[in-house]
This record gives structure tokens, C-alpha cells and sequence, in this order.
């Protein structure tokens, strides 16, 4: 984040699991190709201790669009897989 002062962060998505620093750095990829500026913290954690989560962070004025732009890209459902041959 840029050098403000008395900036006020809210937390828009936590991952968990073996892929969480993944997902925060792909979502901190996402949110800043949008113009939203964020961090990700206990991503140094997550990476070692896969029970930890990785929190990705932006200012709060940000947070709705940011968490709008999230859940665009990790809400979606999965694509179902090709039809099985004989169903």
C-alpha cells in the first residue's frame, strides 16, 4: 500500500489450505490489474504450515468492489466434464 496515512483495511477473502498462498497472490494479481490496491498477510505462514490462512487485505472504501471482483473469479462453479461415452 502507498505511503497514507490513517488508511483503514478490511479483509475481503481467506483462503485456506495447500493452494492458499496461491490464491492470495492470484487474487492480489486480480484486485491490482483492477486499480485496488492490497496486501496478503500469513502468507509466508500458510506457505510453510498449510493450516495457517492467507488474508488478502485492501482499504475499506475498496473492500465491496474488491470483494465483488473476487467472488466473480473464485464463486464460479467448476465446468462440468465431458458427458462419460455410453451415458
Amino acid at each position: 500500500m502507498s505511503g497514507d496515512q490513517d488508511i483503514r483495511l478490511a479483509p475481503v477473502r481467506t483462503f485456506s489450505g495447500g493452494a492458499a498462498v496461491m490464491n492470495a497472490d492470484l487474487a492480489r494479481n486480480i484486485l491490482e490489474a483492477e486499480g485496488i490496491e492490497c496486501m496478503v498477510s500469513g502468507g509466508d505462514a500458510a506457505e510453510r504450515m498449510p493450516i495457517v490462512d492467507a488474508q488478502v487485505w485492501v482499504r475499506e472504501d475498496d473492500a465491496p468492489r474488491a470483494a465483488e471482483i473476487l467472488a466473480a473469479y473464485f464463486d464460479v462453479p467448476a465446468p462440468e466434464g465431458p458427458a462419460e461415452p455410453g451415458k
